[in-house]
C-alpha cells in the first residue's frame, strides 16, 4: 500500500464515522444549535472542515480550483468565502441561522470527492515538497482569511509540505467532526450512535 492508498483508506474511514455515526439522524435544529461558549454548531464544524479541505486542495495542487463558487454560496445560503478560522460567536450564530443545511451537506460531499481526486493525482515524489509560500500568503488577500484574528495562519502553515496538507483532511476533520461534534452531542444530551 502506498501513501496515497493509505491516506484514502483513512480519509474514507473518518468520513464514514462522521456521516454514518456522528451526523446520521441529526435534525436541522440540532445541526444549527450552538450550545455554549467554546463550542460551535455541528453545521459550522461541517462547513469549516469542508472549507479548509477545499482551500488546502489548491495548495496541494495549484492547478486545482476550489469547489466553492457563487453557485455553491447560493446553494448554502452564505456569502462567506473564508475558511472560518477566527470567526466570532456572533458570526457563527449568523451562519447557523442562515445556512441551508442540505447545501452544506452537499458541499461537504463534493469537497470530499475533490480531496480524493487530488490525493489520487498527487505524485508520490511531490508529497514532501512544501506548498508555494507566495500562494500561502495570498490567503491574506484572496478572502480565505476574513479577519485580523486569523492573520497568524500563513506563518504557522509556512514550510508545511503537501503531505501535511493532505493529512489535514483527516486530522482536522477528526478534530472537529469527531471531537467537536461528540462534545456538542454530549452537552445537548444527544447520544452518539456507536
Amino acid at each position: 500500500m502506498d501513501a496515497r492508498d493509505f491516506f484514502l483508506e483513512q480519509y474514507d474511514t473518518v468520513c464514514f464515522i462522521v456521516n454514518d455515526l456522528f451526523l446520521k439522524g441529526i435534525t436541522d435544529d440540532q445541526m444549527r444549535h450552538q450550545p455554549k461558549e467554546g463550542l460551535n454548531s455541528m453545521a459550522w464544524y461541517l462547513w469549516h472542515t469542508s472549507r479548509w479541505q477545499d482551500y488546502a486542495n489548491t495548495l496541494i495542487d495549484p492547478a486545482s480550483k476550489q469547489v466553492l463558487d457563487s453557485q455553491w454560496c447560493a446553494r448554502m445560503n452564505t456569502s462567506r468565502r473564508d475558511v472560518g478560522t477566527g470567526m466570532t460567536r456572533e458570526e457563527c450564530a449568523e451562519f447557523n441561522r442562515a445556512a441551508n443545511l442540505d447545501g452544506v451537506r452537499a458541499y461537504s460531499h463534493a469537497v470530499g470527492d475533490r480531496v480524493r481526486q487530488v490525493a489520487r493525482s498527487l505524485p508520490p515524489e511531490q508529497m514532501s515538497q512544501p506548498v508555494d509560500r507566495a500562494q500561502l500568503y495570498r490567503m491574506l488577500e484572496d478572502g480565505a482569511i476574513a479577519n485580523e484574528r486569523a492573520r497568524w495562519l500563513p506563518s504557522f502553515l509556512e514550510g508545511k509540505n503537501k503531505a501535511w496538507f493532505l493529512s489535514m483532511a483527516i486530522w482536522h476533520t477528526a478534530e472537529h467532526l469527531l471531537g467537536g461534534v461528540a462534545c456538542v452531542r454530549r452537552v445537548c444530551g444527544i447520544p452518539v450512535g456507536l
